[in-house]
């Protein structure tokens, strides 16, 4: 990868971090600092935490992780309790839960309006939900919509990345995550997106440098086609 694009890429996942952790400890702060128990579902091996230095790392003892795949679970070292489940059966009790994080995980569920039913049940009047997902009127998502999980794979290991796991993006437009959060009892709280799609090509610097230019152009006239969708909810 050229120097100067792989200090862009990093530059821009910082920023998007960055953002990412300032929605959060707004959510935590809106908890009136009150943030008995944080759950982060999807976790995976890293999760959120311990990804932005000691941001939020008072929330690590007390942080309850969530995930189908046990071996990632036991690499995490940003949970306190690793606990493998589904988001569409969480072992909490109803209106026991504070604050949930859920990244990357609602473009490969066949049933969000499932998911954001459970995370209403656990979640106390005025809990939080913080979710990062691909916008599918993106580009790059309206092909990956299209094509198989071989070919998204295939793609995947060329870039250097692992396989990843089918897609749906049932819940991945502006319009149809806030309907599906009104009907499980939450309100939007703010709804962001962000650019970026053109980081895939970073592999190749001509193709990075016209999907970038490509991509700005577009930002400017709109921002619905953006790669990011950032939300977060209220429950009522």
């Amino acid at each position: 990868m050229d120097a100067r694009i792989k200090s862009e890429v990093s530059q821009h996942r910082a920023e998007v971090l960055d953002r990412e952790f300032t929605l959060v400890e707004q959510a935590r702060t809106s908890l009136s600092g009150s943030c008995r128990r944080f759950v982060d579902i999807g976790c995976g091996p890293y999760g959120l935490l311990g990804r932005a230095g000691d941001r939020l790392a008072d929330l690590r003892p007390a942080a309850i992780g969530i995930d189908l795949d046990l071996p990632a679970l036991k690499q995490n070292p940003n949970i306190a309790h690793g606990i493998c489940a589904s988001c569409y059966s969480l072992p909490f009790e109803s209106e026991s839960v504070d604050l949930i994080v859920c990244r990357w995980v609602f473009e490969h569920l066949e049933h969000p309006e499932q998911a954001l039913a459970e995370f209403s049940r656990v979640l106390r009047k005025g809990g939080v939900v913080y979710i990062k997902t691909p916008n599918l009127l993106n580009y790059g998502m309206m092909i990956s919509w299209a094509t198989p999980t071989f070919v998204h794979n295939a793609f995947l290991r060329a870039t250097g990345f692992g396989d990843n796991t089918p897609t749906f993006y049932r819940a991945n437009t502006r319009g149809k995550l806030a309907e599906l959060a009104g009907q499980a009892g939450f309100k939007v709280r703010s709804m962001e997106s962000r650019s970026g799609s053109y980081m895939y090509f970073a592999f190749n610097k001509e193709i990075f440098l016209t999907m970038r230019g490509i991509s700005r152009l577009v930002s400017k006239a709109t921002s619905a086609t953006q790669l990011l969708l950032m939300c977060v909810l209220e429950k009522n």
